[in-house]
């Protein structure tokens, strides 16, 4: 019969079918892909493209069993995740550099990569880390543009224009602006308009009325 295991070390661990099945069960644990913190090495897709892919590389090393670490390798095209619902969606595409989550797919997902819909998997591979999803930013540092809440307030901060497409802009407080405003069209502050109100009580004749007060 074979050794018993009792839950103390034997000097014939490495012989003993526990052992051996141990070691199995942990190296084919070991080939499945869980999530894994990832850095962004190439970006391809953003802004008002479909969402794109990343080109990423797992952080923490391989490790065999005499404890040497060896780097791996790029994982390419894993699909990144965008805020969207239908049409709407808010853009804040990933950047070389960012650190996130590689997501690991059961099954093959290249054909649902290229077509975008419902697919038959690719190849026969589960759990490989060809099969990532790319989820930003963990251990990121502080962002130098941004928007949200700061102390209470609400904050836009960014280094271009801040532009508003929209087919009506409603603000119902008050507004305070430190620096030029221009406008396209008419500005109105209740029924008075700035391009057509009238100054009553002016005497028709070549001159002009003072400046606002």
């Amino acid at each position: 019969m074979g050794d018993k295991y009792t839950g103390t070390k034997k000097a014939s661990d490495g012989a003993s079918n526990f052992n051996a099945l141990n070691s199995a069960i942990r190296r084919i644990l070991s080939m499945g892909g869980g999530p894994a913190l990832v850095e962004v090495k190439a970006v391809n897709g953003t802004g008002l493209n479909a969402a794109g892919f990343v080109d990423i590389l797992p952080m923490v090393h391989q490790q065999d069993g005499a404890g040497r670490t060896t780097p791996h390798g790029l994982i390419h095209g894993a699909p990144y995740a965008r805020l969207q619902g239908g049409k709407r969606a808010f853009i804040c595409d990933p950047a070389v550099g960012d650190i996130g989550i590689a997501i690991i797919c059961a099954r093959d997902i290249s054909n649902v990569k290229v077509n975008r819909k419902p697919s038959a998997p690719g190849s026969y591979r589960q759990f490989d880390l060809a099969d990532a999803v790319y989820l930003g930013g963990y251990l990121n540092a502080a962002p130098e543009e941004y928007c949200g809440w700061v102390n209470g307030d609400f904050h836009v901060k960014t280094a271009g224009k801040f532009i508003v497409d929209a087919a009506e802009c409603d603000i119902n407080c008050a507004v305070n602006v430190s620096g030029d405003v221009a406008a396209t069209g008419d500005v109105k502050a209740g029924n008075i308009s700035l391009e057509q109100h009238k100054h009553p009580g002016v005497q028709a004749g070549s001159g002009e009325t003072g400046l606002p007060e």
